[in-house]
């Protein structure tokens, strides 16, 4: 460190006159500062005089010292050395001033606040304290959480740790993320001469010693050593050399810390994904674990290849149709789940592969059920549970998409292709065909009937949304959504039946009022009562003729309204029909059709928001449905899946319909009497379809196909929402502590939690973060994530254990330790107090 110069001279002074001190006396031992006596006394103007005591002139300095007005303070400046105790006739004014020197050293430690045992230090550190950016950083650093090792807070300041507490394991993950391979603070740490200092830290806290210590040794012993902990089982002798297990408590809470740090900051360098990645290579672990059961794979969340191997373990499983099978007593329903709250499998690369493996075991294990037998056992059972296929599918199929259709599960797609279409859809379209007569439907479930038995009957305000191609299956998924807020008073689910040909230009109409029902198929519109609905003022200009107070918009329309407009549009109105076209617009184009399982998705939540707009502006009744359903299967039709049918000029023909006056019997081909479908006796004309998935050659989509008669296309939902504009009541779930003991014995704590109340519109689930800190709030254990979800109203179901590890350092019984419990959504605290009585084997002279 270069020698103190006049500006630090001058600044240190001016604080040692701040702090109530009259007198300073500055004895310069050879006169060093005797040619800048003028420029400090300049600079202290105001502030205090500047006496320069000559050799021999004590006597006459007192004098003056004496003679100064009342508080005015000074320095008083000598070039030799402060005389002997008999001779320094000051000696009794010295004794209650001040005393100053220019050793550079002394007046940075008091700068820094530093105890005076730490001079040598920074004696040895000259070239780190040179620098004034790094010596700024250091003061900001809590001397007591270094002062027993002071060079880790120049580890810190070179790193830089942004925190006030140095805390090794914190100051190490910021290091690490710099890089591995070639890491630039490694050669600070060496420039400023603490590098061994920080490998002699490392091989304490962890055990990691080797002759040429490096990054890539001591990461791939802790990612090693860590993976065998989780496992419950020790480090092959073969591997001794990984091996940190006399240190696991310090390598388990480091690691846990370091994955958290990964999950909340963003990414450098190198992070812990990374760092696991560049591992697995360096010590050849497909060689490793090769022999490794899957059952002790599955207990560790360290490599992702562990969970690549899960999965396709899974992917076995569902091959030979084993769905009992279990990993570590779990199911693969179980299982799939608990790995979604690891480190990787929260991520979404794995957490969408581990959704889309749990429907693939939902629809294996449902698909060899029987279809009910009769029309209405199998409408019953299709709202009741057989609607879940559907969402399955819909579910597995779009997570696959998202994941980029990977090549390495395509085994488990073509198995869920086979299974859904063959299995399911071509035999439960096969029998609803089979039973299905149009007559047989209870008048309230047709939709043509829709709005005399739900709407004329209504004297207060209602508003229904009409989603084009809205799914019963995607509306109870809306249900579920909307079963969560507790401003939602009641919900109902029924559903209605479309007429055929199950298309938007038959769908539309029907839920209009209406007397009389003409369908002129080759321009493809319904005619109601002698009038037009090919558009939305059309058909608007029906409801109005029924009701006067009456409005139709589409959701474009009010999306972009503040809520004074949408105020104003719903002002005065009895009946008003909202039009949302998401799906069909989307499935019914050839460049988007596979893009219809996200639209379904964008659907669901869109119309949700329109529910919570509409909720705030006061209104409470609420309908949703759809005009018709659809089919979809991802993988492409072949030739034998598409029927050829001749027609003649007078027939409306699509995909998965035919119009014709003809009447004619083909094997695989059902038809139903427009007549009886649109309640017109004098219409001659069929509707006929296909008996199964299969579809008629004609122009158009053929993934994404609507029309015909099957229970996905037929079935529309019916919700009836009811909801308050009250202000919501519902509150973040809490999470308790059921454990009676708050004395810590052993580097292990194992902790019950139970989740205060079950789920419901009024209790909102929560993730959970716990860890444990000191009095300082700093971190001293690793952490563990809980979910409470749990909707049980069963107080043993809402039980769960975890166990944490303290850091492997001394603890103090005098001190007060807290389990921290953090709700990851608000960030809200809760500190539960514990005291520390961990034995010191080293008490023990063993």
């Amino acid at each position: 460190m270069a020698d103190v110069d006049t500006n630090q001279i001058i600044k240190t002074l001016k604080k040692r006159f701040t702090d109530q001190q009259q007198f300073v006396f500055w004895y310069d031992d050879n006169g060093d500062f005797t040619t800048s006596i003028a420029e400090i006394q300049e600079a202290l103007t105001g502030i205090a005089d500047v006496i320069v005591m000559a050799p021999g002139h004590q006597l006459e300095t007192k004098q003056q010292l004496l003679a100064l007005p009342y508080q005015t303070k000074a320095l008083v400046y000598s070039p030799v050395p402060e005389p002997a105790l008999e001779e320094d006739h000051l000696r009794n004014i010295v004794l209650y001033s001040g005393i100053f020197t220019a050793d550079s050293k002394e007046i940075l430690r008091k700068e820094l606040g530093l105890p005076e045992s730490l001079k040598p230090f920074i004696k040895q550190y000259a070239s780190f304290f040179a620098n004034a950016r790094r010596r700024a950083v250091f003061s900001r650093y809590d001397v007591d959480s270094y002062k027993a090792k002071p060079e880790l807070a120049i580890m810190a300041a070179l790193t830089p740790l942004n925190q006030p507490i140095v805390d090794f394991f914190d100051l190490l993950q910021e290091l690490l993320v710099k890089g591995i391979k070639d890491n630039p603070v490694l050669k600070e740490f060496a420039r400023y001469g603490v590098l061994q200092s920080f490998w002699e830290e490392i091989a304490v806290r962890f055990g990691y010693t080797e002759e040429a210590p490096e990054l890539e040794g001591l990461v791939a012993d802790l990612y090693v050593t860590m993976a065998y902990q989780q496992m419950e089982k020790s480090v092959p002798v073969s591997l001794k050399k990984y091996d940190l297990s006399e240190y696991a408590a310090n390598v388990q809470t480091f690691v846990q810390q370091f994955g958290h740090r990964s999950e909340t900051k963003e990414s450098s360098e190198d992070t812990f994904d990374s760092i696991a990645e560049l591992v697995w290579q360096l010590v050849d672990s497909d060689r490793l674990f090769r022999n490794t059961k899957i059952d002790d794979l599955a207990k560790s969340d360290i490599f992702p290849r562990f969970d690549q191997l899960i999965l396709l373990w899974i992917q076995e499983r569902l091959q030979l149709e084993d769905l009992d099978s279990r990993l570590n007593d779990q199911t693969i329903a179980e299982l799939t789940r608990q790995r979604l709250n690891t480190h990787y499998g929260s991520q979404p690369r794995f957490s969408r592969l581990y959704r889309m493996m749990r429907r693939a075991w939902n629809i294996v294990r449902k698909g060899h059920q029987q279809p009910a037998e009769g029309q209405q056992a199998m409408i019953d059972r299709y709202v009741a549970q057989d609607y879940r296929m559907d969402t399955d599918y819909r579910k597995f199929t779009y997570d696959y998409q998202l994941t980029g259709q990977p090549e390495a599960f395509s085994k488990t797609k073509t198995l869920i292709e086979s299974i859904y279409i063959n299995n399911y859809l071509d035999k439960s379209i096969y029998a609803w065909n089979e039973a299905f007569d149009v007559t047989e439907v209870k008048p309230q479930h047709l939709q043509r009937n829709f709005y005399r038995f739900y709407i004329a009957p209504k004297r207060n305000r209602i508003v229904v949304i009409i989603s084009d191609a809205f799914r019963f299956e995607a509306a109870k998924e809306l249900e579920k959504r909307l079963s969560r807020e507790d401003q939602v008073t009641s919900l109902s689910m029924d559903y209605l039946v479309t007429g055929l040909p199950s298309v938007t230009y038959m769908g539309m109409p029907f839920m209009l009022p209406n007397r009389k029902l003409d369908l002129q198929a080759r321009q493809k519109e319904l005619i109601v009562d002698g009038q037009k609905t090919g558009n939305q003022q059309q058909r608007q200009a029906i409801l109005r003729h029924h009701n006067p107070k009456s409005a139709a918009y589409s959701l474009k329309e009010l999306k972009g309204d503040m809520s004074k407009e949408l105020r104003e549009k719903f002002a005065g109105q009895e009946v008003v029909y909202i039009y949302h076209n998401k799906v069909d617009a989307v499935g019914d184009n050839q460049k988007t059709e596979d893009d219809v399982f996200k639209a379904t998705d964008e659907a669901i939540t869109e119309i949700h928001q329109l529910i919570t707009r509409l909720r705030t502006l006061g209104i409470a009744h609420i309908y949703v449905t759809a005009d018709h359903g659809y089919i979809y299967r991802h993988d492409q039709l072949e030739a034998t899946d598409k029927i050829e049918i001749e027609t003649d000029e007078n027939d409306v023909k699509s995909q998965r319909y035919l119009v014709t006056a003809r009447d004619f019997d083909l094997p695989g081909i059902g038809r139903q009497k427009l007549s009886d479908i649109l309640a017109d006796r004098s219409d001659q004309r069929y509707v006929y379809y296909p008996k199964t998935a299969n579809v008629f050659k004609a122009v158009g989509s053929f993934n994404y196909v609507h029309g015909g008669s099957s229970l996905q296309e037929m079935i529309v939902p019916l919700l009836e929402v009811k909801t308050t504009s009250n202000r919501s009541a519902a509150q973040d779930v809490t999470l308790e502590l059921f454990s009676m003991n708050r004395q810590i014995t052993a580097l292990t704590v194992p902790l019950v939690l139970r989740q205060s109340q079950p789920i419901s519109a009024t209790v909102i689930p929560v993730e959970f973060t716990l860890y444990f800190v000191n009095e300082q709030g700093q971190q001293i254990s690793g952490q563990q994530t809980i979910n409470a979800n749990n909707r049980s109203e069963s107080v043993k179901d809402r039980m769960q254990s975890i166990q944490l590890i303290l850091a492997d350092k001394p603890y103090d019984k005098t001190q007060m330790y807290s389990l921290v419990i953090e709700n990851q959504r608000s960030h809200e605290k809760t500190k539960i107090p514990f005291t520390m009585d961990i034995a010191d084997l080293n008490d023990f002279n063993f």
